[in-house]
């Protein structure tokens, strides 16, 4: 039986993916060792690439190839906004982007520009991202910080464990739809680059 392409995208990144989770800061983030300042510059930079994916894909909503993965419920720019503010301050602008961040950032302009239909994988490797480690991060940083409530924590708030999983699934039959209409080997490849940016940025956030 052939894998959906959502099912290939998890397939074909999966070495990718779990090399990220163990480059640079994230195996301190994931211990709960990891500073308010430093996880404030972490969230910074991921500001930074939401902040320009979403307008991408708004942008794009009404292309075939993208309209299934425009799903604002997922959007996290506001969300980090929010948390910056809380965990650092008003200020918050001021924390440094990192060269992976800039980028990941200006490969994203260069997507909307010129291969729209790619952003299905940067929805896939942030939202879905987002939404299976979402719970876990949420309690790591809530008891690293001595957080209670939501404030400082509203990147990770997808609604009740019901609502997370259906947003889960229909991401991963947006991504299914819109890759009907768009060669799928490109999009794995674009996912598969997002993958080793984001580790670059890890390692970058390291030092």
């Amino acid at each position: 039986m052939t894998p959906s392409p959502a099912e290939r995208l998890r397939t074909d990144t999966r070495r990718l993916h779990a090399a990220v989770e163990r480059a640079g800061i994230m195996p301190r983030l994931l211990r709960g060792e990891l500073g308010r300042v430093d996880y404030c510059r972490l969230l910074r930079n991921l500001h930074e690439i939401y902040w320009t994916l979403e307008p991408a894909l708004l942008r794009h909503a009404a292309r075939p190839q993208v309209a299934p993965v425009v799903l604002p419920e997922l959007f996290r720019a506001e969300a980090l906004g929010s948390d910056l503010a809380s965990l650092y301050g008003a200020d918050w602008s001021v924390l440094e982007l990192m060269t992976a961040t800039r980028m990941y950032v200006e490969r994203l302009r260069q997507v909307a520009d010129d291969a729209p239909g790619l952003l299905v994988a940067h929805a896939y490797v942030r939202y879905l991202g987002d939404l299976s480690g979402g719970r876990i991060l949420r309690q790591i940083v809530a008891d690293s910080f001595g957080l209670s409530g939501s404030s400082g924590l509203h990147f990770y708030d997808f609604g009740a464990d019901a609502q997370a999983r259906g947003l889960a699934s229909r991401l991963r039959q947006g991504i299914d739809a819109a890759c009907a209409v768009s060669p799928l080997d490109p999009i794995v490849a674009e996912a598969q680059h997002a993958f080793r940016l984001h580790a670059r940025l890890f390692e970058e956030l390291a030092t």
